[in-house]
C-alpha cells in the first residue's frame, strides 16, 4: 500500500468513529499544519483545585459503527483540544490525533474503535467530552492535554470507572484511575544524576529560573543527590531575561574558580574527564533550552566555570539539534529517550501524514498502542493491566505506569558534541521490579 493511501485510510477510521464531527479530519491533509510554537520550557500545569460539581449520570449506550455491528468493540475516547481559542493548541491537537491514528493502524485489531472528542481547551468543554465518552460506551479515555482539563474529565471518568491516561505534566491530577503520559523531570534528572554520582561527582550545584517547572527541577536535584550520597553545594536562581540569568550566575560563582591557563587546558582536553576534587562544585545542573540555554553556558564560563572542570548537565530540553552549534554545551550530559526507537516513530509518521510529528506526538502513539496491547488482554483495560511491571516498549522506548498514577521511562544517557549528540550510556531493556511500601 502506498504512502497516500495509508494516510486515506487512517482518516477514514477518524471520520467513522467522530460519526459527523471533525469532519476536516476525513479528507487526505493537501498541507501541512503550521508549525507548533514550543515553548522554552515545558508548561507545567499549576496545581488545580476543582470543587467535584454533581455529575449527571450518562447513559452508556455504546456508539457502534454500522460496519462494526457484529463485532466486540473496545471503544477508545481521545478528547484533545481541537477548538481551542489557542492555535498552538489545535494544532498540537492534530498531530495528536494523527499519532492516535498511526497507533491503531498498526497496532489495532478490528473491533478497536477511537472515538476523538473536542474539549474545546477548557475545563468546562473536558467535562462535556468525557460526558459524551462515558454515553459512547467508552473503555478508556486518552488525554486531555492540559492539567485543568484532565481534572475535570477525571470526575466523570472516575465515577464511570473509566481509566484516563493524560499528557499533562501536572501530578497533581494524578492518581485513583488517571495516568499521566508525559516527559517529567524528575525521572530525567534522577537519571542523570544517578548516572553523574557513578562517575564520581558528589557536589552539584544548581543554576535555573525561579519557575514552577524549575524548582520542580531543584527539587528533584536536592532529593536524588542526597539518596545516591551527594549534596548541592551551590545554588542559585533567576526571574527574568538574560541579565537576570547573568547575575545568578555571577552570584553562583564569581571568584569561586581560577581561569584555566592554556597549558591546564590543553592538558585537559588530551584527559577523559574526572570531578576535580578540590573544586567547589564538580557539576551543574541547566534546567533551560533554546536561546536562554545557548545563553547561560557563555555566562557560566565567563565566571570562570570551565566545562573542562565543571560537568554540565541537562534536561530533556537539551534533546535539541540547535544546541549542537554552542561549544559552550559540548561534553555536557543530559538524559532522555531511546533515539533509536523515536527515529522509527518518526519515519512512519512523515510517511504517512508527509509532515514531522511533533515533540510529544509520540505520547498519544504510545497511549493508543498501550490501548490496543490490553484489548482483549485477561485483564482488559483494568488498572493492573495498565500497571503492567514490566513496562510497554513505546515510540519513546521503555516505559511504565505506577499506582500513584506516574510514569517510569527508561532514559538512556547523552553528551552532546560539536557533530551530534553521542549515546555514553543506553536505556534500559527492562525494568527493576517496582518496590514494595
Amino acid at each position: 500500500m502506498d504512502t497516500l493511501a495509508q494516510s486515506r485510510g487512517l482518516r477514514c477510521l477518524a471520520v467513522i468513529a467522530m460519526l459527523g464531527a471533525l469532519a476536516a479530519c476525513g479528507t487526505t491533509q493537501t498541507t501541512p499544519p503550521p508549525p507548533v510554537y514550543i515553548p522554552p520550557e515545558p508548561v507545567i500545569d499549576e496545581p488545580v483545585d476543582i470543587e467535584p460539581e454533581p455529575v449527571d449520570e450518562p447513559v452508556a449506550t455504546g456508539l457502534i459503527p454500522p460496519h462494526m455491528a457484529e463485532r466486540d468493540i473496545a471503544r477508545v475516547a481521545l478528547l484533545l483540544p481541537f477548538s481551542a481559542d489557542n492555535s498552538g493548541a489545535r494544532s498540537e491537537a492534530l498531530r495528536l490525533l494523527n499519532a492516535a491514528e498511526l497507533a491503531l493502524f498498526e497496532r489495532g485489531s478490528g473491533n478497536l474503535l477511537l472515538i476523538p472528542k473536542d474539549t474545546q481547551g477548557t475545563p468546562q468543554g473536558a467535562r462535556s467530552a468525557a460526558l459524551a465518552a462515558v454515553e459512547d460506551g467508552a473503555d478508556i479515555i486518552i488525554g486531555p492535554l492540559f492539567g485543568p482539563a484532565v481534572a475535570s474529565a477525571a470526575l466523570v471518568a472516575r465515577q464511570a470507572d473509566i481509566p484516563v491516561i493524560a499528557f499533562t505534566t501536572d501530578t497533581t491530577v494524578a492518581g485513583d484511575g488517571v495516568y499521566l503520559m508525559s516527559f517529567p523531570p524528575e525521572i530525567e534528572v534522577a537519571r542523570i544524576v544517578e548516572y553523574a554520582t557513578r562517575q564520581g561527582v558528589e557536589r552539584f550545584a544548581y543554576l535555573g529560573p525561579q519557575s514552577r517547572y524549575g524548582m520542580a527541577v531543584y527539587a528533584s536535584l536536592q532529593e536524588n543527590a542526597a539518596l545516591t550520597g551527594g549534596h548541592i553545594a551551590a545554588e542559585s536562581f533567576y526571574t527574568g531575561d538574560v541579565e537576570a540569568m547573568s547575575r545568578a550566575s555571577a552570584r553562583l560563582a564569581q571568584g569561586v574558580f581560577e581561569p584555566l591557563t592554556p597549558e591546564e587546558a590543553d592538558e585537559l582536553r588530551g584527559e577523559a574527564w574526572v570531578p576535580d576534587p578540590e573544586a567547589p562544585f564538580q557539576a551543574v545542573i541547566l534546567p533551560e533550552g533554546g536561546t536562554r540555554l545557548r545563553a547561560l553556558g557563555p555566562l557560566l564560563i565567563s565566571q570562570a566555570v570551565d566545562p573542562l572542570v565543571v560537568r554540565f548537565l541537562g534536561t530533556g530540553l537539551w534533546n535539541d539539534p540547535d544546541l549542537l552549534r554552542e561549544p559552550a554545551l559540548h561534553g555536557g550530559w543530559f538524559a532522555g529517550p531511546d533515539l533509536d526507537a523515536r527515529t522509527s516513530f518518526e519515519t512512519a509518521y512523515e510517511a504517512a501524514f508527509g509532515n514531522e510529528p511533533s515533540r510529544i506526538a509520540s505520547l498519544a502513539y504510545d497511549a493508543m498502542s498501550l490501548a490496543a496491547h490490553l484489548d482483549g488482554g485477561e485483564l482488559g483495560f483494568s488498572r493492573a493491566a495498565i500497571e503492567e511491571e514490566q513496562g510497554f516498549l513505546g515510540a519513546d522506548g521503555l516505559f511504565r505506569f505506577v499506582g500513584t498514577g506516574l510514569i517510569e521511562r527508561g532514559l538512556a544517557i547523552y553528551e552532546v558534541r560539536s557533530r551530534g549528540l553521542r549515546e555514553i550510556e543506553p536505556a534500559p531493556l527492562t525494568f527493576e521490579p517496582v518496590e514494595a511500601f
